[in-house]
């Protein structure tokens, strides 16, 4: 070697010869049904992810919705009542605002005073004088009026 490509060679600025190989092997090159299977599969993995995005977002934004109502709308409580001995349990809804409330199995009109454990229940609602007074004894919650909606 000359005394300038061992410089060269020893800045690392000249790279090894690399001996060629002869390749007894041609290169195999995919058949034309094996090039369109791939590339329908590469499709379809494509198709597969661009689509579960919007599936999962679509699905948190449903979710969410419902979460929502349920959260913001008041439930139906299963309540029961009594008056001179006599008791009865009955889905109570309070309603949206601007909308009167529902005993579900009555014709009758509510007019709570759930804070007094109080319930009228009226005939005609503009007149109190044909509402009667029941002592609710007990309340429950949203799941016990569910149970008894599916059980009538």
């Amino acid at each position: 070697m000359s005394n300038q490509s061992k410089k060269q060679s020893l800045l690392g600025q000249i790279q090894p010869q690399k001996k060629k190989r002869p390749s007894n092997q041609k290169k195999k090159r995919p058949s034309p049904q094996q090039q369109r299977a791939a590339q329908a599969q590469a499709q379809a993995q494509a198709q597969q992810s661009v689509s579960e995005k919007p599936k999962g977002i679509k699905r948190w934004i449903i979710l969410s919705i419902i979460a929502l109502i349920f959260i913001v709308f008041p439930k139906p409580q299963l309540i029961t009542y009594e008056k001179v001995g006599v008791v009865a349990t009955s889905v109570y809804w309070s309603a949206l605002p601007g909308l009167d409330p529902v005993i579900f199995d009555s014709s009758l009109h509510p007019r709570p005073a759930l804070d007094k454990n109080t319930l009228y229940l009226c005939m005609d609602k503009l007149d109190p004088d044909t509402c009667q007074k029941y002592q609710i004894i007990k309340k429950e919650g949203f799941f016990g009026a569910l149970r008894a909606l599916i059980s009538n």
